[in-house]
């Protein structure tokens, strides 16, 4: 028999109104997600070039907006080049201007967007790290910096034990990911590369089975989001009606969720500033 005080605790844990622990800035994403709890692990998974890291990113600055205390661990990408995207997205500047100065300074207007965007950059909680690391220097730097929320771009290029076959790594990994969100109380995101076998089908929208290296993927996540945008599928050149229509779309299926529904999220991908933002009337539709 279950005890009375135990009951009686769930009970009030229902009825007491208290703030989501996550709120990523996308309204319809924020309602799917409302009962997720600290201590979780996101897997966020597309196909490369898709805007896995983009979308991370965009969350992020959603929560460092909000005064959250964040923690980056780019593997892939550099601290500079990682914070040249920031920029971009907080100011709103063309991510291929930064590339050339001399053109960038003849507009004033964007170098002030920039030197503001530096501004406020300067003032988030974040701390970045862009070395090769594994789980246990992730560990330690989540236990010296005490983060609510930790982002790790991407599962694949994390160093694991190169004796033991891949999916077993990957299930250990995913294993010590999990309890060290949970022993420090933070959210963990995490992205993660998905398999080819998506190219080959007429839907390439991605299901769970398409999550490299190991079931332990999906298993061990308390959420599974994937990114899929119909313009990267559609050829500019040859299709420009298509590609007009559907350019900027991109839908967040969340396929797994631990604390609710599944559903999928309509947004919108600008891609010269490597954001992802609320359409004008957002909606999303539950499967």
């Amino acid at each position: 028999m279950i005890k009375k005080e135990v009951l009686e605790k769930v009970c009030e844990n229902i009825f007491e109104e208290k703030p989501h622990v996550l709120q990523t800035g996308f309204k319809d994403l924020d309602t799917i997600l409302s009962g997720v709890e600290n201590s979780s692990l996101i897997t966020i998974g597309a196909r490369p070039a898709m805007g896995k890291s983009n979308f991370a990113t965009s969350i992020m600055l959603n929560l460092l907006e909000q005064n959250k205390k964040c923690l980056f661990f780019s593997l892939e990408l550099s601290e500079g080049l990682l914070i040249k995207r920031l920029l971009c997205q907080i100011g709103e500047v063309d991510y291929h201007l930064l590339q050339m100065p001399n053109e960038i300074s003849k507009r004033e207007k964007n170098v002030e967007k920039i030197m503001k965007a530096l501004d406020k950059l300067s003032k988030y909680d974040l701390t970045i790290y862009d070395e090769h690391f594994n789980v246990e220097d992730i560990k330690e730097r989540i236990e010296q910096h005490k983060p609510e929320f930790v982002f790790i771009d991407y599962l694949q290029l994390l160093d694991v034990p190169a004796k033991k076959p891949r999916s077993e790594s990957y299930e250990k990994v995913m294993r010590d990911l999990k309890k060290i969100a949970k022993d420090n109380n933070c959210i963990i995101f995490m992205t993660s590369q998905l398999s080819r076998a998506i190219e080959s089908r007429c839907d390439k929208r991605p299901l769970l089975s398409d999550l490299r290296e190991s079931g332990a993927i999906e298993n061990i996540s308390d959420v599974v989001m994937f990114i899929y945008r119909r313009d990267y599928y559609t050829n500019p050149d040859y299709d420009e009606e298509d590609y007009a229509r559907v350019k900027g779309e991109a839908e967040i299926i969340v396929a797994k969720n631990k604390y609710g529904t599944t559903a999928i999220i309509r947004l919108l991908f600008r891609s010269s500033i490597m954001k992802f933002l609320e359409p004008p009337q957002p909606e999303f539709d539950a499967f």
